[in-house]
């Protein structure tokens, strides 16, 4: 795909149209309650986040921030409200959150918002199940890239530096990375990859931030990373977690397929109504219990 001559609108519509099929008929488990439209940023609409707990939740819970995907210009937290409460259905906690989007807002947008998510939680963690002590961060697709990105932050306080806002004290005990956008920057210039993302960052300024994998170090969490047969950028996961093992990171990697054969497309595990999707949630999930403290 052309990225430089992209219908930023259309495409939008048109994702919009295939999420609404995917979702069509789904309800809010009654298991779940949901706090919601809560203002954690000064940016309106695109800094609203929810929560999702079970409702008979007693104390603390491990805590999952999600950030949705959409190729840095597309999303929002209502389009994953279903596989976020899903998750709290495993035993979590779930921030879902919406972010500023390109081409209106640059990188580093969405990192600021995420780092502004995390700040709110800390700040609010007496009113709500927050266990901050074993905390998780998901994403797909570009949101994918933002996780592994903000992970890297977290992780690496000369990275961290470079950027202008002051991360969040946190510490991930594990990440999940689903059909992920990974080494950007190391083929070509991050800036070439998503012209409408980084529109007026120099070159020379992305090259101290791209490919992030340059700055990923031993302190990295350990990450579950899964793609499919028919996601176009299963390419990239098998190398990533190649790589993240080379750095001693506790990894854990799962190309899905259909049991009948039927393609399995980019981001399946969002849907809520197939079996591989559930079985690909319920490994992951499982992943991150394994890391709690």
């Amino acid at each position: 795909m052309d990225m430089n001559n992209i219908d930023i609108n259309q495409m939008r519509i048109d994702m919009k149209e295939g999420d609404a099929i995917r979702d069509a008929g789904l309800v809010a488990p009654e298991s779940i309650l949901a706090k919601k439209d809560i203002s954690y940023g000064e940016f309106g609409i695109s800094n609203l986040l929810d929560v999702y707990y079970p409702k008979e939740t007693v104390g603390k819970l491990p805590t999952i921030v999600n950030i949705h995907g959409g190729g840095f210009f597309y999303g929002d937290k209502e389009l994953y409200q279903f596989y976020c409460m899903s998750l709290a259905e495993r035993g979590f906690c779930v921030v879902n959150f919406n972010y500023r989007l390109a081409p209106e807002y640059l990188f580093p947008s969405p990192l600021e918002d995420t780092n502004n998510v995390l700040l709110w939680m800390l700040a609010n963690v007496d009113n709500y199940p927050f266990d901050l002590t074993n905390l998780f961060l998901v994403g797909d697709s570009a949101g994918a890239q933002l996780t592994e990105q903000y992970a890297t932050i977290s992780s690496n306080p000369d990275y961290a530096q470079i950027f202008s806002f002051k991360a969040a004290p946190v510490t991930f005990n594990a990440i999940g990375v689903n059909c992920g956008v990974y080494f950007l920057g190391q083929e070509e210039s991050a800036k070439n990859a998503f012209p409408y993302y980084f529109d007026e960052q120099d070159t020379d300024s992305l090259s101290k931030l791209f490919p992030v994998e340059s700055f990923i170090t031993n302190h990295f969490p350990p990450t579950s990373i899964t793609t499919a047969t028919d996601d176009f950028l299963k390419e990239l996961a098998q190398p990533l977690d190649a790589f993240l093992q080379s750095k001693g990171i506790e990894t854990t990697y799962k190309l899905y397929e259909q049991p009948s054969g039927e393609p399995l497309y980019h981001v399946f595990h969002i849907g809520q109504k197939e079996a591989i999707s559930h079985q690909c949630n319920d490994e992951q999930m499982a992943f991150f219990k394994r890391y709690i403290i």
